[in-house]
């Protein structure tokens, strides 16, 4: 029963980060989250947080993104390289 609970949760969470996918979640001054009209409360933001699948700037939410290959590419390419080899 169990991973029933955990399995409807991550798909509750996964509704929330469509949501992030399209615009970050903005910071309400009376407390939680808003996206548009729609109210997020603390708890879900906790949680995305926790799960390292989002991260707060500012008054705003947004979505972490995972590096594509491009940019892990160009990272590797250029953390290899030392500025002494310059010289």
């Amino acid at each position: 029963m169990g991973a029933v609970m955990a399995d409807d949760k991550f798909q509750y969470d996964r509704n929330y980060l469509r949501l992030l996918e399209l615009s970050p979640f903005e910071r309400r001054p009376r407390g939680g989250w808003r996206f548009g009209t729609k109210i997020i409360s603390d708890v879900i933001v906790d949680r995305l947080l926790a799960s390292g699948r989002a991260e707060v700037s500012g008054v705003y939410l947004f979505l972490k993104r995972k590096p594509n290959e491009r940019e892990r590419d160009h990272r590797e390419k250029f953390s290899s390289v030392s500025l002494l080899d310059a010289t």
